[in-house]
């Protein structure tokens, strides 16, 4: 293959991964060498839950150019969703030391940090990203989840406002702010939050529980187990929203 062949199949194949066509992305970047077809190849199968082959492509594209960003990059988000997370913060940081404004990077660090239990840190990580993305509504919502995590619930609520102000249309971050108004004890502002969501995403089981629980509290009983009862109807019951990814 001329370079100008490769060079045509790389970028048909990143075309392809950006538009979720990974067989695609995985067949044209198969045997590559090149390290970006690598890192297409490395990201394409992360997508797919092929975390080991995605690190082997990670690894050999920074044999080859070890201060390559995006293979950086793509390595700390194999690990972070391998849950390494120790490895995926070393791979996180040696990105933002050769890019310091790689905004991604520093929200994936956050996560990383969140689920390390070091939740000072993750919002330090998401302010950062801030910084460089002023209107990250997934930026704000995080914060909040880690505020709301240390009872800090009026900080909390700040944040997952000015995430509903940048889109006010996402499920988990009005599911979330009712949460924060039912720890508060402003039930009918928690019951509207619900509702709000359960109108986006019906099929949110933990929102009806949620739900039910603060209609329960206020003594509405019918309303209460209307709530269970779908929250019964649906899948086994999920967790509270974490944060975003």
């Amino acid at each position: 293959m001329t370079g100008n062949d490769e060079s045509g199949s790389l970028n048909r194949a990143a075309r392809a991964a950006a538009l979720g066509r990974y067989a695609e992305a995985l067949a044209l970047t198969a045997g590559t060498a090149d390290p970006a077809g690598l890192v297409i190849r490395a990201a394409a199968l992360e997508r797919t839950g092929r975390f080991p082959e995605a690190l082997d492509c990670c690894a050999a594209a920074l044999a080859r150019t070890p201060l390559d960003v995006d293979a950086w990059f793509v390595q700390g988000l194999v690990l972070y969703r391998f849950s390494e997370f120790g490895e995926a913060a070393r791979s996180l940081e040696q990105v933002l030391r050769l890019a310091p404004d790689h905004a991604e990077a520093r929200f994936i660090l956050g996560n990383v940090q969140y689920a390390e239990g070091r939740r000072d840190a993750a919002i330090a990580s998401y302010r950062g990203v801030l910084e460089h993305e002023p209107v990250s509504p997934k930026a704000f919502y995080n914060i909040g989840v880690a505020l709301a995590d240390q009872g800090r619930y009026d900080e909390a609520l700040e944040q997952y406002d000015r995430a509903l102000a940048i889109n006010e249309g996402i499920p988990a971050v009005l599911a979330s702010r009712g949460v924060c108004l039912a720890r508060l004890d402003r039930l009918p502002e928690a019951i509207e939050a619900f509702t709000i969501a359960l109108e986006i995403d019906p099929r949110d089981p933990a929102a009806w529980h949620d739900r039910g629980i603060a209609h329960a509290r206020l003594g509405q009983d019918d309303e209460a187990k209307y709530c269970f009862a779908h929250c019964a109807a649906l899948n086994d019951r999920k967790g509270s929203p974490g944060v975003l990814s």
